[in-house]
């Protein structure tokens, strides 16, 4: 067990830093059934408070992150038969999920957009980061078709960054004058984009590019594809997107910008 993380005065109003002890706690204490079980610090200690007084705004910190965790479906009132109600609670199936994949998860949002800055460089902007952002706040609240739209949009804005880089990274007259008399459109660029990807020597392909990346390409526009063509227009029965498979959706999105970014490097470094 790692040591206790320390809650300070400063953090009196963190709900990100209570979210991370609470996803903490969920993971490694299989015997936390109670939300009115307030044993943070021992047998296993997961906090510490600066001041004691601090301990009751972490504790109702606590309790907003567990019931937008109820909201989410991570948890859910009940125990088992005997104890089938509140304060009594369980981890779900779709709970079990999240927590064994620990990182990049949207229903941590603030970790999830820490964690993907790590990762952009060149790519992902303030376009890119306010859409995911406000992807982010419709997963969490449930809204899951529009969470998946606006993602698509966030990609779409990755997609477009990528291309300027590729673009700008051109070296024949050539290849420049056919970027430039491309169609406005993201099936355009995207058929251009892997064209060029595909002529790249397949040694450096192979040492110097993610291997995912083939594959990175055809599905970053195909989650783009989904965002305008599924989702982006009025449809008399609209596509139903389960809470599962937008979460999947986030969950490669990471992958998306770190293959993404790797070939922007690439671009950069020794041109196309």
């Amino acid at each position: 067990m790692a040591e206790p993380i320390v809650f300070r005065d400063a953090d009196s109003k963190n709900l990100e830093l209570v979210r991370q002890i609470v996803f903490l706690r969920l993971k490694n204490d299989p015997e936390w059934k109670h939300l009115n079980n307030e044993d943070w610090e021992r047998p296993k200690s997961y906090v510490k408070f600066e001041e004691p007084r601090l301990r009751n705004s972490f504790l109702l910190l606590v309790n907003e992150v567990m019931w937008q965790l109820m909201i989410q479906g991570v948890i859910t009132p009940g125990m088992n038969a005997a104890n089938p109600n509140l304060p009594w609670f369980r981890v779900t199936d779709h709970g079990m999920k999240v927590l064994e994949a620990e990182r990049l998860v949207p229903h941590d949002p603030s970790g999830y957009l820490r964690e993907l800055r790590n990762v952009a460089q060149t790519t992902v902007g303030k376009v890119t980061i306010a859409y995911l952002e406000e992807a982010l706040r419709c997963f969490t609240t449930g809204c899951h078709m529009a969470s998946v739209l606006l993602l698509g949009v966030a990609a779409e804005s990755v997609f477009v960054g990528l291309c300027d880089v590729a673009g700008a990274s051109l070296k024949s007259t050539k290849d420049k004058q056919t970027f430039a008399k491309l169609p406005d459109t993201v099936k355009a660029k995207h058929r251009w984009l892997v064209d060029k990807f595909q002529t790249l020597p397949a040694e450096v392909r192979r040492k110097q590019l993610p291997e995912s990346l083939d594959m990175t390409l055809l599905s970053l526009y195909e989650l783009i594809r989904r965002q305008r063509n599924d989702l982006g227009h009025p449809q008399e029965n609209p596509p139903d997107v389960s809470r599962d498979q937008a979460f999947v959706q986030f969950r490669l999105f990471p992958t998306f910008i770190k293959d993404v970014e790797a070939f922007a490097a690439y671009c950069k470094s020794d041109g196309l």
